[in-house]
């Protein structure tokens, strides 16, 4: 029946008809605002991106058939929006100043191995822990007393370290060998091909170390047309697929660090991982099934550079790099510090235990860096990249010298 004024009657849309338009219209808007947002963080990124600069011949990854790549040689410059820093790759593949064997002969040798945060990514060549850990010594002890070589590349894990530490070790004749262990990637970019592959190079030959059938440690050699389990080597979690993926939004690039991004990572989980599969790993107390075979890999490997450190009359260190999560409480609170399956020190005490068994002096910088940005009140990496600042470098130089482990053979 109309209306006395003539008007058409409409119905009242039925409740579920009107649930299902807000839903649709809800998601179409969610939709719009994710895609202008993604636009806009790719216009910020590609502006900043812009004024990003590399020079020189030096510092790019080449392939090595044996550690998988090696920094090209000369001298390079690296600039992006968070530093600008220059360094030289040397003729033993070191961002380091130029080898004189002759020279160094007469010197106590430090042989330093590590990862990108020993090459060290985001400073400059002297800035990097290893050179001012030379100038330190040779500052107490007398100069020209100390040589220490940086063989730190970025991108490498522990069984490169050990490669490289066969390969140059007789070349360099080392009093002693310093491992800059990385908490942020060096206890997870361990797995071999066959258990899921590695984190960085991607399919790139090498060789590497896994137990054979009786359960002893021996060298493999990696190529491109064996097939790991799983079917690829570019990723050894879900998890750490599913980052691969977002890492290709502006979005998460530019939001990564924000305190939503990290309590998200840190609480969403595929197949039992975190979206911070790096962390799981470091921070857990109690190794979780998915973990052990890496912690057992790790000290095999820990235990066969000892025995190579020994082979050429060396002492082995072992310096604890802490990452994110374990120096900044804002980090941690917003992570992983409600979930009482984690601590800050869970791997540091682990190495450390698995360091004392093999008679391997380790070296905390956990503390130092906690007390250094509560000093200065600002974080000592970049916000960004993640990498230790200059700061952060003097952190770890310092704590190195201050354990005393390190003596001349005078």
């Amino acid at each position: 029946m109309s209306p006395a004024n003539g008007a058409v009657y409409k119905p009242p849309l039925r409740p579920r008809r009107f649930l299902l338009f807000a839903i649709i219209a809800s998601s179409v808007g969610l939709l719009a605002g994710v895609a202008l947002m993604e636009v806009v963080f790719r216009i910020l990124e590609r502006r900043e991106n812009s004024h990003s600069v590399y020079e020189g011949s030096g510092g790019l990854w080449m392939e090595d058939g044996r550690w998988g790549w090696k920094p090209s040689l000369g001298a390079f410059r690296s600039v992006t929006s968070e530093f600008d820093v220059t360094g030289n790759i040397n003729s033993l593949y070191m961002n380091d100043v130029s080898t004189d064997p002759i020279e160094d002969e007469r010197k106590t040798r430090v042989f330093v191995l590590g990862d990108s945060h020993t090459y060290a990514v985001g400073v400059s060549m002297q800035q990097t822990w290893p050179r001012l850990l030379e100038g330190g010594l040779n500052l107490a002890k007398g100069q020209n007393t100390f040589r220490v070589y940086n063989g730190g590349v970025t991108g490498f894990n522990i069984h490169q370290y050990l490669l490289r530490l066969i390969d140059q070790g007789p070349l360099i004749h080392p009093d002693y060998v310093v491992v800059g262990l990385s908490y942020a990637t060096d206890l997870y970019d361990l797995l071999p091909p066959d258990r899921g592959g590695w984190i960085y190079g991607g399919d790139r030959p090498r060789d590497y170390f896994d137990f054979n059938a009786e359960g002893e440690l021996t060298e493999r050699h990696w190529t491109t047309n064996m097939t790991p389990r799983g079917g690829s080597s570019g990723a050894s979690t879900t998890a750490a697929g599913v980052r691969q993926i977002l890492e290709y939004s502006a979005t998460f690039r530019r939001l990564r660090r924000s305190k939503l991004s990290l309590f998200v990572g840190s609480h969403l989980t595929i197949k039992g991982q975190s979206l911070w599969p790096n962390m799981d790993i470091v921070l857990e107390k109690e190794v979780g099934e998915e973990h052990r075979y890496q912690w057992r890999l790790f000290e095999a490997l820990l235990s066969r550079m000892k025995d190579e450190c020994d082979r050429q009359g060396a002492k082995l260190i072992v310096v604890g790099i802490p990452y994110l999560p374990q120096v900044y409480d804002d980090v941690w609170d917003s992570t992983f510090g409600r979930d009482p399956r984690y601590s800050r020190t869970a791997a540091a005490e682990r190495v450390e235990s698995y360091c004392k068994k093999l008679n391997i002096p380790y070296v905390d910088t956990l503390s130092a860096f906690q007390a250094k940005t509560k000093k200065v009140g600002h974080w000592l990496h970049f916000p960004k990249d993640a990498h230790p600042t200059a700061e952060g470098h003097e952190v770890i130089a310092s704590a190195v010298m201050n354990a005393g482990l390190i003596h001349s053979k005078e």
